[in-house]
């Protein structure tokens, strides 16, 4: 997420956070917000997690649970209050996200499929708000490196620095691009699968994590990276989404790999990404 002209478009956009969660302790924060305005900002948005339940498929009767794994503040954008990004996995691999943070008037949910496949639903009540027709991540093999580990802490090793071959750049969010900006990956995964008792659902594979390209701590693109088995072979596998309205390029080890274009248009709620919105309190 970032604060964006354009939030209401779509989005081609365990630990509880992946850095130290951000919170405003001065009498007035940087942007002249009180702390008393701060405090409930920051209230609404932990009531609005629950919002919407998110279902693996339109048949599910139960929702997922929402896991937060980031909090953070982009005051250079002028964002208001903290803004935090939420996971909803099944049998323990992600499959959808959304940053969840208020601007001009209103606290957006900004969604997007992790899913390999187009079965996710979200739902507002008993209204369907968000069923994508088609899978939110488009997978490839990961190119020179190592098969995966046998153990989880040695493959975890693997996986941060599969992370680190990539380079991501925000390619311009300003009308003008001139924000261009090289991204940071943060170094603890925002989240590590959880696939203990999940063979008999996910049964080709054997690890993931999830890692993020931010803005200071402000996460503009996830990674997913997967150990994947196919047949006599177990071989990682790598996919991107994108978390903001702006321009993306990654690259690996100077390759182009991946890209989204600048505040992609809004394709409706059959999208992998989209962005719903209501008016704060």
């Amino acid at each position: 997420m970032n604060a964006r002209p354009f939030r209401f478009a779509v989005l081609y956009c365990v630990v509880f956070a992946a850095v130290p969660a951000f919170r405003v302790r001065a009498e007035e924060s940087p942007d002249g917000e009180t702390d008393g305005e701060v405090k409930r900002l920051n209230e609404q948005i932990e009531k609005a997690v629950d919002w919407y339940g998110v279902y693996p498929d339109l048949d599910a009767k139960d929702g997922l649970k929402p896991l937060p794994v980031l909090r953070w503040r982009n005051a250079a954008r002028g964002q208001e209050g903290e803004a935090m990004m939420v996971f909803w996995s099944w049998h323990g691999r992600p499959i959808a996200m959304a940053s969840i943070y208020p601007w001009v008037g209103q606290l957006h949910h900004e969604f997007g499929s992790l899913s390999r496949s187009a079965k996710l639903v979200a739902r507002d009540r008993d209204a369907i708000v968000w069923s994508p027709n088609a899978p939110g991540m488009e997978f490839k093999d990961m190119p020179d490196s190592p098969p995966p580990a046998e153990t989880a802490a040695a493959r975890l090793r693997q996986m941060r620095s599969i992370a680190e071959r990539f380079t991501a750049t925000m390619t311009g969010w300003k009308g003008d691009n001139s924000d261009r900006e090289e991204l940071r990956m943060l170094p603890r995964p925002l989240y590590r699968y959880d696939l203990k008792d999940s063979q008999s659902v996910h049964t080709d594979l054997v690890d993931g994590a999830a890692y993020a390209y931010a803005m200071g701590t402000d996460p503009e693109v996830v990674l997913l990276l997967e150990a994947v088995t196919s047949g006599e072979e177990t071989r990682w596998q790598y996919a991107f989404a994108r978390a903001t309205s702006g321009g993306l390029e990654v690259r690996l080890e100077g390759k182009a790999v991946w890209a989204a274009e600048k505040f992609p248009p809004n394709r409706g709620r059959a999208h992998p990404q989209l962005t719903l919105g209501r008016p704060l309190e």
